[in-house]
């Protein structure tokens, strides 16, 4: 009874780290969209050219973040199967 609730506590868990991480991206992306849009506005381009390149931007970094987060949380998934 108690290994099938610590399967499920770990099971959660891991859940949550990932969703961390899936929210995290989310948020990166919209912000730079957001702060692109802002910006259009606040200058007047009368295009959306700082949408498109803070926005890209923001994307390339969330990926970046999301790949980087998901090697940490894949050696601690490693080493935590070799204990």
């Amino acid at each position: 009874m108690e290994d099938k609730k610590n399967n499920v506590s770990n099971s959660l868990r891991k859940y949550g780290k990932y969703s961390s991480v899936v929210f995290q991206m989310l948020f990166i992306i919209g912000i730079s969209f957001w702060g692109g849009h802002r910006l259009d506005l606040y200058f007047e381009t009368g295009s959306n050219v700082l949408v498109l390149v803070i926005g890209l931007s923001g994307l390339c970094l969330s990926l970046y973040t999301t790949l980087k987060r998901l090697e940490i949380l894949n050696k601690e998934e490693e080493n935590a199967k070799q204990k």
